[in-house]
């Protein structure tokens, strides 16, 4: 019995110590899969890095990186990048890197789940005004006209999160960045409304102000977006599309769309022609940020007799003019363009080619001044890279990145008058075309 003890002991023992050596070697095994995952994280990282600097250094349009020494930016930031310990990190110091530039186009983008996240929207484009951040326009039948929200009305917080602690991510994202004003204000507009977007069927407490009323909150239940979306142009994905074609009070036709997509030609086509017996046209580009720069030609040579240039892009190698060629059945009416400083990149370029041919009047604001034509690439960590790969001149060569465009007749927005149903901008554009008409 002694000695069958002693074997069982043992075994039992020895049982145990293999066990404890099974649960060594996992416990290793572990440790060694998350050293190489750590290691495969910061290799990612590091070609991250090296993908944009070795990009912007080769493929950037002035190769003098309007004098920025583009070589002691590397060694500035290379050490930063090899330190970052996430990718959230790294793409924070990309940014900075980039921001070197002081050009617009150039830019990580790699979503922030705490902002937007999900299919889900309300149904509201915002503008950032002396009041605060305000609704500008409510979609027919959307969430947030439901739940009775209305132009005019100021936005003051969102789940509790106040509008500064809205935004003070973005000024820290932004921090160091040479952006014109304009370009800042749509920056807030778009942080705001992504803000307000979610998962379809789930709700946002919306803080809200008006003139003088009582500051409430109202629950707003998120739909998914019920219109069309464009087709993904590469790394560039797919965008919700709103267009809008309708007559207004004196026989002029109003036609707004709020991206530059192929999608959209068809309709203009269709809006163009739909119009073609009224009194003026009033083109709406407020809040257009861009898009495909080819179609800016597309729709201006549905509004001239005889072919021009709506400007040149210059890039390293050459120079491409924005080419118009008259349609058949051009409108030979007035046109009047209204922009702000959310029009940005093929708005601006079709404002400023048709400026300089005095074929239109642009009425509005300074546009965003941010029309570099530029590429989007994926990153190995995932993030989208997008690079400027040459400048805008207009017809009359002038440099309309950093400075914008400016209207021939100054109108600006205000939310008393937005609280009223009056859209002041739109207005004044209807005063023009009747003006013109005369």
């Amino acid at each position: 019995m002694g000695k069958r003890r002693f074997f069982e002991l043992n075994f039992a023992a020895g049982l145990i110590i293999s066990l404890g050596i099974l649960v060594f070697t996992a416990d290793a095994q572990l440790a060694a899969n998350a050293a190489q995952r750590a290691s495969d994280d910061a290799q990612r990282r590091i070609e991250s890095f090296e993908k944009v600097w070795a990009t912007v250094n080769e493929k950037h349009y002035d190769p003098t990186f309007g004098g920025v020494d583009w070589a002691a930016v590397r060694v500035k930031y290379e050490p930063l990048a090899r330190a970052a310990k996430t990718d959230d990190e790294l793409h924070g110091v990309l940014r900075r890197m980039l921001s070197e530039l002081k050009l617009s186009h150039f830019g990580i983008h790699s979503g922030n789940p705490e902002f937007g996240s999900g299919a889900g929207e309300v149904g509201v484009e915002l503008k950032s005004l002396r009041s605060g951040m305000t609704v500008f326009r409510v979609d027919k039948g959307s969430a947030a006209e439901k739940a009775g929200l209305k132009p005019g009305m100021v936005i003051t917080s969102i789940d509790g999160r106040s509008s500064a602690e809205i935004l003070e991510k973005l000024e820290s994202a932004i921090a160091g960045r040479d952006l014109t004003d304009g370009t800042r204000r749509a920056y807030r507009e778009r942080l705001f409304e992504a803000s307000l977007g979610g998962e379809p069927g789930s709700e946002v407490k919306i803080g809200i102000s008006e003139p003088g009323k009582a500051a409430r909150t109202v629950t707003v239940v998120r739909e998914e977006f019920a219109g069309e979306y464009s087709q993904p142009l590469g790394n560039f994905p797919a965008q919700p599309m709103k267009f809008e074609s309708r007559r207004l009070e004196g026989n002029i036709g109003y036609i707004s769309f709020n991206m530059w997509v192929i999608a959209q030609m068809p309709k203009l086509r269709a809006a163009m022609r739909e119009h073609a017996d009224a009194a003026g046209i009033i083109i709406d580009l407020r809040g257009n940020p861009g898009g495909v720069g080819g179609m800016a030609s597309g729709l201006a040579g549905m509004m001239l007799k005889e072919e021009l240039s709506l400007g040149s892009m210059r890039s390293r190698e050459s120079v491409m003019n924005f080419s118009v060629f008259p349609q058949p059945g051009a409108f030979r009416g007035p046109v009047a363009v209204l922009i702000d400083h959310g029009s940005g990149s093929t708005s601006e370029i079709f404002a400023a080619g048709l400026q300089d041919a005095s074929r239109i009047t642009l009425v509005g604001e300074r546009t965003a001044g941010a029309v570099l034509p530029s590429f989007f690439e994926k990153l190995p960590t995932g993030a989208t890279f997008q690079y400027a790969v040459s400048d805008y001149r207009s017809p009359k060569n002038v440099l309309v990145e950093g400075r914008g465009v400016d209207p021939d007749v100054k109108a600006e927005l205000d939310g008393e008058s937005l609280a009223k149903g009056i859209d002041t901008q739109l207005q004044r554009a209807v005063e023009v075309i009747q003006k013109k008409g005369k």
